[in-house]
């Protein structure tokens, strides 16, 4: 009986112990980008998602929980390179906001499609417009009205992730 209780916990324990290196932790992967405006204006950020979980295409839209991303954040700053005004537009893969929108291709790390970045109230800025065509950098006043402050011709730079 002693003997049958020393085998099976032995088999026990080496089926427990590979199980445990089998498994594969989450792969986060940490995402940097920029945008540099025709009048000098420019936003940096970082994004992160789970490259286990991740879709070969991550597009999140709206309010509410996220498809892939996990957190994103965005900077503005002047043409003297002066922070002007940071958001946390994802915090733990829930969107802070009702208009945000972000395309990604994970596979080569490109963004496509649709950007609507930052923040949404008076007083706030935001990135919008279309990836290869014009991405627009706008002050809302405090009256509600939208004023471009600065664009380009559409280019965000994705940088290589960092695990």
């Amino acid at each position: 009986m002693k003997r049958i209780f020393a085998q099976l916990v032995v088999v026990t324990s080496l089926a427990f112990s590979f199980t445990l290196t089998s498994i594969v932790p989450a792969q986060a992967i940490t995402v940097n980008f920029s945008w540099q405006g025709n009048q000098g204006y420019s936003a940096t950020g970082t994004f992160h998602y789970d490259e286990k979980k991740a879709a070969d295409i991550i597009s999140e839209k709206g309010g509410g929980e996220t498809k892939g991303l996990d957190k994103f954040t965005v900077s503005f700053y002047d043409p003297s390179n002066q922070n002007i005004i940071d958001y946390d537009n994802i915090s733990n893969g829930v969107l802070m906001g009702d208009y945000f929108q972000f395309n990604l291709n994970t596979i080569n790390q490109k963004n496509f499609g649709s950007i609507d970045i930052g923040g949404e109230s008076s007083g706030d800025m935001y990135l919008k417009g279309t990836v290869d065509t014009r991405l627009s950098l706008i002050q809302v006043s405090a009256s509600g009205a939208e004023e471009i402050v600065d664009s380009n011709f559409g280019a965000i730079v994705v940088q290589s992730p960092v695990n």
